[in-house]
């Protein structure tokens, strides 16, 4: 079951991506950028959206998956509060995590209308490499402001 451990790491990363997020001028934080969702605020949002959608709702068997307007996250707080509820939402499903949960099969629609049969461990393992592309968008357009990102690597993380 490791993609517990790296959904962990997943979870210490987005917090200290957060942390150094939080730092910036609010301005420079929803300033477009030319990423795929526009600014830093709604990279770091999508992340949190794919995670509600895909762990507290598709993985839960909930076909209503939320819609996030980013321009209702207006302050650090509201980010922050969202953050806080995805995440136990999601640690709470996961904290009863079972190899049979895990290999459990289900049909995921994909959003062209295409079906795939796909585990549960498969959608967690999208989830993490879907979230491990946008940290690395967040790492380059924090390099082009000169500013160092709070990336650990896994295998330090592994050391803590």
């Amino acid at each position: 079951m490791k993609i517990l451990q790296l959904l962990e790491y997943s979870q210490d990363l987005r917090h200290s991506y957060l942390d150094a997020l939080s730092k910036l001028p609010w301005e420079e934080f929803v300033k477009e950028r030319g990423g795929t969702f526009d600014s830093l605020r709604n990279i770091y949002l999508h992340c949190l959206a794919v995670l509600d959608s895909w762990v507290n709702h598709l993985l839960k068997g909930n076909p209503e998956r939320p819609k996030l307007n980013y321009d209702e996250y207006d302050s650090m707080e509201k980010i922050k509060a969202y953050l806080e509820r995805v995440e136990s939402d999601t640690n709470a499903y996961l904290s009863r995590m079972t190899p049979e949960e895990l290999s459990r099969s289900f049909d995921r629609t994909f959003r062209d209308g295409s079906v795939a049969r796909v585990t549960v461990e498969d959608t967690l393992v999208d989830f993490f490499q879907e979230e491990t592309h946008h940290r690395g968008e967040l790492i380059a357009l924090l390099w082009q402001m000169n500013i160092a990102p709070p990336h650990m690597s896994w295998s330090k993380y592994l050391q803590q």
